[in-house]
């Protein structure tokens, strides 16, 4: 057994991959535009290829954990991944090259998050160390939205900015690797039910992760389009626009001990329940009473942090036994959705109109609360059917 359980591993592999992220598919799109280029295709596949080989690739390193059972080992390989992406897109010569980094470091860095919350599923209280850890991720997030146009203003350029953080990043791989010794000491997890194992507990789980699909689908189709519709079609301010953007983040971050609370006392199933409900009613709002107040209000409630929460607890307890599997699962339908809500949101504004916009949402949240109670009436009837 290790001296410490490294309550610090998983946050800080979190922040590091949002981090990351958040640069590389926010800020290099928009520093390519501003220098000239307007290869916009290849901007959306900036944005995409990050999610769509997390959708591929993070449920195979799920897999992998739940056999290797070497934590740091895998974290290593994925902060590797990370820092391909950053060094490649920072010394690319173009768009094509950067797509090339992108997606060979993703096959890689899709390893880091199943890594990171599979960690804190081997720790006593392991909810919440979870928690911790996704606030380490909230917190990747605002710092990966500020610090650039910090540099930015201080003169450092975007690109020297990678440089520095895939240097940063693949020390960590390093130190890592150095220390998989240490943070691989885990108990193995309890054996797992004979009559709980195979194909009952995949497909208990296959209705719960669509609602979540579905509710990651949600949020992106109104978020990949929720700047342009507020500035354009309602008319509201950039200034509102920067102020929601970051805000909904910073309180998202402290939102996650009080998900933690709700979770345990109300199961995570329920608060799954509640954010599908919460998506239902705000879209609706802003469909049939469209004004920039509200659209910035729906966009600012930061519910990511009860479903993110309540959808990682509700999968380790689904599986137990499978952690990593469990967790890569759900890499992969965020990753899914990710790279499908931008492409669908264009798609459906071309054809109808920016200002049906809150319609397509509002489309997505009726469908996602079906598969949760559809879950739950089978999970309460399974008992009674030997299931």
């Amino acid at each position: 057994m290790p001296r410490t359980n490294f309550g610090w591993f998983s946050p800080l592999a979190l922040f590091a991959r949002a981090f990351g992220q958040i640069v590389l598919i926010s800020y290099v799109p928009l520093s390519l535009a501003r220098s000239g280029n307007h290869f916009y295709l290849g901007f959306g596949l900036i944005y995409a290829l990050p999610f769509v080989m997390q959708l591929i690739f993070a449920p195979i390193w799920g897999h992998l954990l739940d056999r290797m059972g070497n934590v740091a080992q895998v974290a290593a390989v994925g902060y590797a991944g990370y820092a391909v992406m950053e060094l490649g897109t920072a010394f690319a010569p173009g768009i094509g090259a950067i797509l090339v980094a992108l997606a060979v470091g993703g096959v890689f860095g899709a390893a880091l998050s199943p890594a990171a919350k599979w960690h804190t599923l081997r720790l006593s209280d392991g909810s919440s160390h979870l928690s911790r850890a996704l606030q380490g991720e909230a917190g990747g997030w605002l710092a990966g939205a500020i610090i650039p146009a910090v540099g930015s203003y201080l003169g450092v350029g975007l690109f020297h900015q990678l440089a520095l953080l895939g240097v940063a990043t693949l020390a960590l791989s390093v130190l890592s690797l150095l220390g998989s010794h240490r943070l691989g000491a885990f108990p193995k997890p309890p054996a797992a039910d004979p009559q709980r194992t195979g194909p009952t507990l995949r497909r208990s789980a296959w209705l719960p992760l669509f609602g979540v699909l579905l509710q990651f689908l949600t949020g992106e189709v109104f978020f990949s389009f929720y700047g342009v519709y507020l500035t354009t079609d309602l008319g509201g301010p950039l200034w509102l626009y920067s102020l929601t953007l970051a805000g909904t983040t910073a309180v998202g971050l402290w939102l996650y001990m009080p998900a933690l609370r709700l979770a345990r006392r109300i199961g995570p199933e329920r608060v799954l329940l509640v954010t599908s409900l919460w998506y239902l009613v705000s879209y609706l709002a802003l469909y049939l009473a469209p004004s920039v107040w509200l659209a910035a209000i729906v966009f600012s409630v930061p519910a990511f942090s009860f479903l993110r929460l309540a959808a990682s607890l509700a999968f380790a307890q689904a599986a137990p036994d499978r952690g990593g599997a469990a967790m890569g699962a759900f890499d992969a339908a965020e990753g899914l959705a990710c790279s499908l809500g931008g492409p669908i949101s264009g798609a459906f504004v071309s054809a109808v109109g920016l200002a049906a916009l809150p319609l397509l949402p509002l489309a997505v949240s009726v469908l996602a609360p079906w598969p949760l109670l559809l879950a739950r009436r089978r999970a309460a009837a399974r008992p009674a059917t030997g299931d």
